[in-house]
């Protein structure tokens, strides 16, 4: 069972290297190693440049190459070197890299650095403030990315992530990243520690019923994940051979993201020409 337990958490690694990727990407041989800013002249409390980034992180997400999601995240380590006081900033560095390092998977020393890199931001983050819920999570989901360069972490991993999305939910009960990135480690646990796609499905629900109902004020604070709650239902559903399923629930990531690359030119065909074959598609 333990031997199992790893190679489950082996596996979810693998699966999260899809994460918001579009089909047409750059080689992973064009990333350079995370670079550590120096001071900016604007302050990174300056919510426009906050915004400004938030936007560019989003844009290279959906359907940018490396390199622009590599320059987005080097705007907000600008702006985090201005401000290293600052919490959030931080956190937005992190989920830069919790982007990239699947991107980069197919040459695990250019990934690696990223990793590294994004929980080390999560750390200073959780230091400077400690109920940060959407810190913890996304630490606990880079945490899962770096069994797969160190796959013996996995037995003392585990539990700490299990740990991490307990608290988070107990800081922010209504936090839909928290439920997303809780639905992405049930969706790749075994069945016998209640993972699964059929048990990953109710969690992607809770967090697209969180997402309907949240009203971020703050232009600097966290509201990714909105077309990735869709996506990875879809995923749980193909992993059930529900096709039709998937295909709404794509089509739902698709009107919550339009330029996301991977569901429109990959997934959504995927799952239509599944339905044309009669349920035959790869799971």
């Amino acid at each position: 069972m333990r031997i199992l337990f790893v190679v489950t958490l082996i596996t979810f690694c693998a699966a999260l290297a899809g994460i918001g990727a579009p089909v047409a990407l750059a080689k992973a041989g064009s990333a350079a190693p995370p670079a550590k800013a120096g001071h900016a002249a604007v302050r990174a409390t300056d919510p426009g440049a906050v915004a400004s980034a938030k936007r560019a992180l989003y844009e290279a997400s959906g359907s940018g190459t490396i390199e622009q999601l590599v320059a987005a995240r080097a705007r907000f380590e600008r702006l985090s070197a201005a401000e290293p006081k600052s919490a959030l900033l931080h956190y937005w560095v992190a989920v830069a890299d919790w982007r990239l390092t699947p991107r980069l998977m197919k040459d695990k020393t250019k990934a690696e650095p990223y990793c590294k890199d994004g929980l080390a931001h999560l750390e200073q983050a959780l230091r400077l403030d400690p109920k940060l819920a959407d810190a913890l999570a996304l630490k606990a989901g880079l945490q899962g990315l770096s069994i797969t360069f160190d796959p013996p972490s996995a037995m003392s991993l585990g539990p700490q992530m299990e740990e991490e999305f307990r608290r988070a939910h107990a800081l922010a009960p209504q936090n839909p990243r928290v439920y997303l990135l809780e639905g992405l480690n049930t969706l790749n646990k075994p069945a016998f520690v209640g993972g699964g796609a059929g048990m990953a499905l109710p969690v992607f629900q809770k967090a697209q019923d969180m997402f309907a109902k949240e009203s971020v004020a703050d232009s600097t604070a966290p509201d990714w994940g909105r077309d990735d709650a869709y996506l990875w239902a879809g995923r749980a559903a193909t992993k059930l051979k529900d096709w039709p399923r998937a295909l709404e629930l794509y089509k739902k990531a698709l009107e919550a993201n339009p330029t996301n690359a991977w569901v429109k030119q990959q997934l959504i065909p995927e799952a239509e020409k599944a339905i044309a074959d009669g349920g035959k598609g790869k799971s």
